[in-house]
């Protein structure tokens, strides 16, 4: 058992708690004090920034035989680690300590589009716009995608993200957990056309988005059996609190949703027969989705 000077116990390279895997190599990332020239195996000889730790993890994983089921660490702290990626490392856990200003948090600032990396999940990472753009862009190359615990924020000093996570055929994403604050303008979470399977989205809060909330943008498919999930969120927007798409891929299950919109179309799109529990609160008046029906014996 060690204790790294962040106070977080670990065994193995991993934290003890809701994600033990210590399988794989354990890198380090401090933005303030790292270098990319440095070997990354302990906080002492850290990298300078995620996507060089990402370049020497893909390298570890793929190197031979004993690492290809492994999975790898990334820890990072040092303020805001501002850096556009363009890819995630493949089965590595990113995971945020130390803090960022007053946050417990690491924090990426940034603005990402990711077209490579396979079962890489986030925790405990704070995540801010660079520009007025999506945060994370999700593509069909990004596949088993994870962010639990994490914080999207929607504003960056005078920049506002339009959407946290705009997601396009990234199969198997699991959005788990997270907080979503602040007045995105467009979508805070975005789903476009395509393979979804394996996909959930739960137990978040998302809180005063400008426009809509989870909504589902284009024609989503999945393989027989495999439905998507949105689940035991708590969503308070301006607009749409969920739209499902009406492609009978997503099961709507357990949300708790607010709007300033009228009840209708404008509060939500939820297709019925793929749904169960949801309450929604439109212009101050609440209904459940669907509606309740007295069955006489």
């Amino acid at each position: 058992m060690t204790t790294f000077a962040d106070g977080l116990y670990q065994y193995g390279g991993q934290p003890v708690g809701n994600m033990p895997d210590g399988s794989g190599t354990t890198y380090f990332v401090d933005n303030n004090s790292g270098n990319d020239g440095n070997t990354g195996r302990s906080w002492e000889k850290a990298f300078k920034t995620l996507s060089r730790a990402q370049a020497v993890s893909d390298v570890d994983i793929a190197r031979g035989s004993d690492r290809w089921a492994r999975r790898n660490t990334i820890y990072f702290t040092g303020d805001r680690l501002v850096e556009n990626l363009t890819a995630f490392p493949s089965k590595c856990d990113v995971i945020g300590v130390g803090s960022t200003d007053a946050f417990k948090q690491g924090t990426l600032q940034g603005n990402h589009t990711i077209a490579a990396g396979s079962g890489c999940r986030f925790f405990n990472v704070a995540f801010e716009p660079y520009t007025a753009a999506d945060i994370m862009t999700l593509t069909s190359g990004a596949v088993g995608i994870e962010f639990h615990g994490c914080e999207f924020r929607a504003t960056s000093s005078t920049v506002t993200a339009v959407s946290a996570i705009d997601s396009t055929a990234s199969y198997g994403l699991k959005v788990i957990g997270n907080l979503f604050h602040g007045a995105f303008s467009g979508d805070v979470i975005d789903i476009g056309a395509g393979d979804v399977r394996f996909t959930e989205i739960r137990n978040n809060r998302i809180m005063g988005g400008a426009n809509d909330g989870i909504v589902v943008t284009d024609t989503t498919t999945i393989a027989t059996g495999y439905l998507a999930l949105i689940a035991d969120n708590e969503i308070y927007v301006n607009n749409v609190t969920i739209s499902d798409g009406a492609d009978s891929t997503f099961a709507v299950i357990g949300n708790k949703c607010v709007t300033a919109a009228a009840y209708g179309a404008t509060s939500h799109v939820i297709t019925v027969a793929f749904a169960a529990g949801n309450i929604v609160t439109a212009n101050g008046a609440t209904y459940p989705i669907p509606v309740w029906t007295d069955i006489e014996a």
